[in-house]
């Protein structure tokens, strides 16, 4: 393996590890790894190190008899697996990006004829948001609401340029695409983008009014919240850019695709289907985390 694709290959792993761990910690050491449901070898060896290098000990297999208990690590991961406001959220950002992803792969097979400047611009710009995607969702789960709200925004913005931009033939009309403008023109077939657009932006613009979101009063001393958990509203914002993608990819890339799930091709251009499949994954996911939220 070259270095190149070696450093791309760990750059992968280390996604995957951010968008869902546990975290191992003693008072010196912290580790992190990959949430695996009921798999208990890789947290005992990890804990066991962990504790054995902050007490100084030379062996790993006393410091798992001796420190590990069995019974706390089965009721620890028997808590991470359940599924929780948080756990809702981090099942609805995967549910997200595999419907990206099985978007992207459903290119057809035939031999056909080269994309325009702007079908290409449009892919280009579509594929690369799977890792906006990712870093939106990694402040999400660590709880930076209006940080995320800025790359969501960045996504959306980046959706509806791609909108624009399949639609226009030459460079020189691409590069007049003024994105702002985007956002009105794709707010014409899916009248929910302007609200999102509107909500993301005041989010990211905190005007005095938000102020109230982040700094509390207690014991009459202020009291500032460094983060916000509000999983459900990440969810939300997390699906719906996600539907939204899928209908943009599918719009301006439909001459290159074997099927069509979230929009129907027609003499006025297109329509989006009511009942496309991930709306319903969509709803299921949210109504997980409303119930894990009222218990």
């Amino acid at each position: 393996m070259d270095a190149s694709r070696f450093r791309f290959s760990l750059a992968e792993k280390v996604h995957e590890l951010l968008e869902d761990y546990e975290i191992i910690s003693s008072n010196l050491y912290t580790a992190l790894i990959p949430r695996y449901f009921n798999v208990r070898t890789l947290r005992q060896n990890v804990e066991a190190a962990v504790i054995a290098t902050s007490f100084g000990l030379s062996s790993i297999d006393y410091a798992k008899k001796r420190y590990c208990s069995s019974d706390s690590i089965e009721a620890e991961i028997e808590e991470s697996n359940e599924i929780g406001e948080y756990g809702g959220y981090i099942n609805a950002y995967k549910a997200a990006k595999k419907h990206i992803l099985n978007m992207i792969s459903k290119g057809s097979e035939e031999n056909l004829s080269l994309p325009s400047n702007g079908v290409l611009g449009a892919r280009l710009v579509l594929e690369r948001l799977l890792y906006s995607f990712f870093s939106a969702h990694l402040l999400y789960s660590l709880g930076h609401r209006y940080e995320a709200h800025a790359v969501s925004r960045l996504i959306l913005e980046q959706i509806a340029w791609a909108h624009t931009a399949y639609q226009l033939e030459t460079v020189e009309d691409i590069k007049k695409i003024v994105t702002t403008k985007t956002i009105s023109k794709l707010k014409k077939t899916q009248p929910a983008v302007g609200k999102l657009y509107g909500f993301l932006s005041k989010k990211t613009h905190i005007d005095y009014k938000s102020h109230f979101e982040f700094i509390r009063v207690e014991n009459g001393r202020n009291v500032m919240r460094h983060t916000q958990n509000e999983f459900y509203e990440y969810a939300e914002i997390i699906l719906h850019l996600a539907d939204l993608y899928g209908i943009v990819w599918e719009v301006s890339q439909r001459e290159y695709l074997k099927e069509l799930e979230s929009v129907e091709i027609n003499d006025d251009g297109y329509s989006i289907k009511e009942n496309r499949p991930f709306l319903n994954i969509m709803n299921e996911h949210l109504r997980r985390i409303e119930s894990a939220v009222n218990k």
